[in-house]
């Protein structure tokens, strides 16, 4: 009963907002078999969410058989989302509501905002929208891009490698060129994998030692300013790993920066800087 005063309250709320005077028989204004609309026109959700739920209304005297709900979901990119619940929302016996549910595909990319618009068909087993009142039948989601812009070919190009033992201990100011003899260099080149635009590939320059093992993949983590290798980054002469603790990267100057330990014989900071 008290979901039947509910429906007939929904009702009366549409004929009120389209205009109708509320002192007709909204009763007999209502199709036999009712008729369904979405709650609301528009809505919002971060590409970030784990999902959006989108409120489907069966406005009707009663509900004795169930409802299916038809719905298409239209956008640009297709990609960027997943239709939980599949073009179909069943409204069971006895209930007034349902939810079709949309989970949005958090990339790496920076793609902008989307536009989605949910509609209601009329191949649905209940009319869609209130003929004659309001007539909410698609709903139009704004889906929030949440990432930062970077542009990753800007990055490309041949870096010199500052690096040195950084504080305490007795290895404090040396460097791993001195102690053996060699010199480092390297160029970052586009990921041939990459979607993103977020990902650049080590190699060792031609005439330079191996610093960073070559096809190491930089990931740019472009909110926070931090990046991420795909291996250790260091693993010079297999004596000692380096176990990183903090990262970050300079866009105006070209430049990258790891600090960690590397093994047991000190913190340890490297710079990427391009030439």
């Amino acid at each position: 009963m008290i979901k039947k005063i509910s429906s007939y309250i929904f009702i009366l709320a549409v004929l009120v907002l389209a205009g109708c005077d509320p002192t007709e028989n909204i009763i007999t204004d209502i199709p036999e078999a009712g008729f369904i609309q979405l709650a609301s026109e528009t809505g919002t959700v971060s590409e970030g969410a784990t999902n959006v739920e989108i409120d489907v209304l069966y406005g009707a005297k009663s509900n004795q058989n169930g409802v299916t709900v038809k719905y298409t979901v239209t956008s640009e990119d297709p990609s960027r989302y997943v239709d939980v619940t599949g073009g179909t929302l069943e409204i069971p016996a006895g209930e007034f509501s349902g939810k079709i549910v949309i989970a949005p595909v958090n990339n790496a990319a920076t793609d902008g905002d989307l536009k989605i618009a949910v509609t209601l068909t009329s191949d649905s087993s209940a009319p869609v929208g209130l003929v004659g009142g309001v007539n909410n039948v698609t709903q139009n989601l704004t889906l929030i891009d949440d990432d930062c812009p970077i542009s990753i070919n800007d990055w490309v190009g041949t870096y010199t490698v500052a690096e040195v033992f950084s504080a305490g201990g007795t290895n404090a100011g040396l460097t791993l060129a001195g102690a053996f003899g060699e010199s480092y260099q390297i160029e970052l080149a586009l990921d041939p994998t990459d979607t993103d635009g977020i990902k650049l590939v080590v190699t060792n320059s031609a005439g330079f030692n191996t610093y960073l093992p070559n096809g190491t993949v930089i990931t740019f983590d472009t909110c926070n300013a931090k990046v991420s290798y795909s291996n250790d980054p260091l693993n010079i002469a297999a004596f000692a790993n380096l176990t990183i603790s903090e990262t970050a990267y300079n866009e105006g100057g070209f430049s990258i920066s790891t600090n960690g330990s590397l093994g047991n014989f000190g913190a340890y900071e490297f710079k990427l800087t391009k030439q």
